[in-house]
């Protein structure tokens, strides 16, 4: 059962959503809540409209945060965007841009030049001089929130040390983890994303972002051994898909960690968001090679492996490494965990 905070949240955010819909708000809602696959409505400055259910579930989530920040922010990019791009794609393009807005917002209350830009095929987000970007054909509006909205990875300790450093970063999705380090300072960047055409997304947002030299995506999984996966799956759910739960017609090859680590020189941080293959490495015969890192950032997924936490950080701690829980989602009992290696640094 929610708790009453968590229950008033989720009716503000289904309530913010009214700020861009101008008719059919509560029949959309109505919809969402009966699950019917498609929802109707008249959005400001656009005009009617179909909505998928994730899009409206995404659109007002997107809105909610964004207009904690800046209120009057998610109808002033309505009429942005209702002269670049057809009404029917307006929604996704909100919610892609409302996505962004609250890093933005953090970081000019921090005294940071920030800004968002967009265009009729991607949307840029230039912090300090540094501009990343990425095309409205390669995003997922799910990654971008954790990312940049909610800040899954805005470890203080962390980011402090990035600037000139390597990070590997495991399910790269779209690119946006390893964009986002980039943004943070980050030398060099090993992007892995076993999904074909959303490594080519992730290879076309860092094209989009002029980062070729500083970003290598790898169509791959962190495997001992070749993987089968859809060729071309939906931008919507690849974040949710486990290679050791699913398969398809394509197979890409495996990586091990140590083939990772050969392909840097400052091994600073790693980032594991991999539907499950973090008990593998964790607790497999490469565990060893984690003491090469001074950071890692790891999502954990007990629904698919099996493996509860206790016996990850359990390895962890036996490697050196101090661990401290920063997100908890609640319905699959997942955990993201923060660990630092409390291991002598070498002179």
């Amino acid at each position: 059962m929610p708790s009453l905070a968590k229950a008033k949240e989720e009716v503000l955010i289904a309530l913010s959503v009214r700020r861009l819909i101008e008719r059919g708000w509560l029949a959309a809602l109505l919809g969402y809540l009966a699950k019917k696959d498609e929802l109707k409505v008249r959005l400001k400055y656009i005009g009617n409209v179909r909505l998928r259910r994730t899009t409206f579930k995404l659109l007002a989530l997107a809105t909610y945060t964004a207009s904690k920040c800046r209120p009057e922010l998610p109808e002033e990019l309505a009429k942005v965007v209702s002269h670049i791009v057809k009404p029917q794609e307006v929604p996704f393009l909100l919610t892609t841009v409302l996505s962004l807005a609250p890093y933005v917002c953090r970081l000019q209350s921090l005294g940071k030049k920030a800004s968002i830009n967009m265009s009729s095929d991607k949307v840029s987000l230039e912090v300090n001089g540094t501009s990343v970007a990425f095309s409205l054909y390669c995003v997922s509006a799910h990654s971008l929130i954790d990312t940049f909205a909610e800040g899954e990875y805005e470890v203080p300790e962390v980011l402090s040390g990035l600037r000139g450093r390597d990070v590997i970063d495991v399910g790269a999705n779209v690119g946006d983890t390893a964009l986002y380090f980039l943004l943070n300072g980050a030398r060099k960047v090993i992007a892995v994303e076993p999904l074909p055409n959303v490594a080519k997304c992730a290879e076309e947002n860092v094209r989009l972002s002029g980062a070729t030299d500083k970003v290598k995506v790898l169509n791959a999984a962190l495997s001992n051994e070749p993987v089968s996966v859809p060729c071309n799956i939906d931008m919507w759910s690849s974040g949710y898909f486990s290679t050791l739960k699913g398969s398809g017609p394509c197979k890409v090859p495996g990586v091990s960690l140590g083939d990772l680590l050969s392909m840097v020189d400052d091994p600073y941080l790693l980032k594991m968001d991999c539907e499950g293959c973090e008990a593998q490495v964790i607790l497999g015969p490469e565990r060893e090679r984690l003491r090469a890192f001074e950071h890692i950032v790891f999502e954990t997924h007990p629904h698919i492996t099996g493996v509860g936490d206790e016996k990850l950080l359990a390895s962890l701690k036996g490697l050196g490494f101090k661990c401290d829980r920063i997100v908890h989602y609640l319905k699959l009992n997942q955990n993201t965990y923060y660990c630092k290696s409390t291991a002598p640094k070498a002179a």
